[in-house]
């Protein structure tokens, strides 16, 4: 369970139940006081690295007016343990609360049961169940351009010939590249416009990247055969930057037991379902973590103990209809040796130099937007992942 699910509840189960009475809102405690409740996110993995995101839940009143206030648990002291008390800490730890953990090189007893166990900054300490890791089925990825839909589709096929898995979770991290407008061999350095070297564009090509933020379920119990083909797991327009250059998605398939099943399912009815009274309510979706230190102390999040199967696709979007390009004004010509005064100015109205004309003295301007690919929210480091044969500025 992630926090902007949590979040998402928040914001959209408590004014369905105000809209619901005219005279006199409804305002149930179990939403006005989820103050400082610990919230426990992600899923111990025994074949890779996983993450323990701890947060701390606010009152309903501060996601007023857009307000998303998260506070972050940086400082617990967070481990996983087995029943022979063997003890597994994690790598680091980050400024939002993520602890990173990855001991699949200790080769971990797959018939072991593990828990989490939390040691907060409050003095409290919190602790899930013992479980034993959940079985992990095969995966395969594909990819199709829907000429027809204007949209490229990834979709997921999974099997497992021994009927263990059922319950599946997917989440993703896509990351694509993608160029400026207009590719610039000079940049303004401080005092002066100077040329890129070797005839190097300056931010032209930028990564980006993001998680999936939807709670992608399915179940196969229902069916005769515990095997899916073919589910689509994502798609994206042509006209999004994501797919203008090159693209990359890494799928983490979970195949959970049916108690995490039931409380992402009950996460995902709260999180979708706006205004249903007959949705799981947030009192009802506390999960397996729990203060043991003092039973009247709340917890919200289930996590549980699995095999995970990552794998990553590729897909060279290039030459796919792309990106619509925004209409760029006229270049604005600028001396070389003008003012510094004159450059700042041109800066703060959102301009920077692409080009540089040493016969006629002077540099060409245009908009910061369509030149610096870091104003679309990139950055210009190459992934370690990305392919050799790709572009790389």
């Amino acid at each position: 369970m992630s926090m902007k699910y949590f979040i998402r509840i928040l914001c959209t189960v408590f004014p369905a139940l105000i809209a619901i009475s005219c005279i006199v809102p409804y305002e149930p405690e179990e939403l006005l006081n989820l103050d400082d409740i610990i919230v426990v996110e992600g899923n111990i993995s025994l074949t890779g690295p996983f993450t323990i995101q701890i947060t701390r839940s606010a009152p309903i009143s501060s996601y007023q007016y857009g307000q998303k206030t998260i506070k972050y648990e940086r400082n617990a002291n967070v481990y996983v343990t087995d029943k022979q008390g063997r003890k597994y800490i994690p790598e680091t730890n980050t400024a939002k609360g993520e602890y990173l953990f990855d001991f699949s090189a200790l080769q971990p007893d797959h018939q072991e049961e593990y828990k989490l166990v939390v040691e907060s900054m409050d003095g409290h300490t919190y602790e899930t169940d013992f479980k034993k890791s959940s079985h992990s089925s095969s995966m395969d990825l594909h990819y199709k351009v829907d000429t027809l839909e204007d949209k490229i589709k990834i979709f997921v096929s999974s099997h497992d010939q021994n009927g263990l898995s059922k319950y599946y979770n997917w989440q993703y991290t896509e990351t694509w590249d993608y160029v400026s407008q207009l590719p610039s061999y000079c940049y303004f350095d401080v005092l002066e416009v100077k040329e890129t070297k070797n005839n190097k564009p300056w931010m032209y090509r930028c990564w980006d990247s993001r998680e999936s933020s939807d709670i992608i379920l399915v179940e196969t119990s229902s069916l005769s055969e515990d095997r899916i083909i073919d589910y689509e797991l994502h798609s994206i327009n042509f006209r999004d930057i994501r797919i203008t250059q090159h693209y990359t998605i890494e799928v983490v398939q979970t195949v959970l037991d049916s108690e995490a099943y039931k409380y992402m399912e009950n996460m995902r009815k709260n999180s979708y379902d706006i205004g249903n009274l007959f949705s799981p309510q947030p009192n009802e979706i506390s999960g397996n973590i729990r203060c043991i230190t003092d039973q009247s102390v709340r917890a919200i999040g289930f996590v549980t103990v699995c095999n995970s199967v990552r794998k990553r696709l590729f897909v060279n979007c290039v030459g796919l209809p792309g990106y619509p390009r925004e209409a760029m004004p006229q270049d604005t010509l600028v001396p070389l040796d003008a003012k510094v005064s004159t450059m700042l100015s041109l800066i703060q109205e959102g301009y920077s130099p692409y080009m540089i004309d040493p016969m006629a003295n002077v540099s060409y301007w245009n908009l910061t937007r369509c030149i610096d690919c870091r104003s679309k929210g990139g950055q210009p480091e190459v992934p370690s992942f990305w392919p050799i044969e790709w572009p790389r500025f």
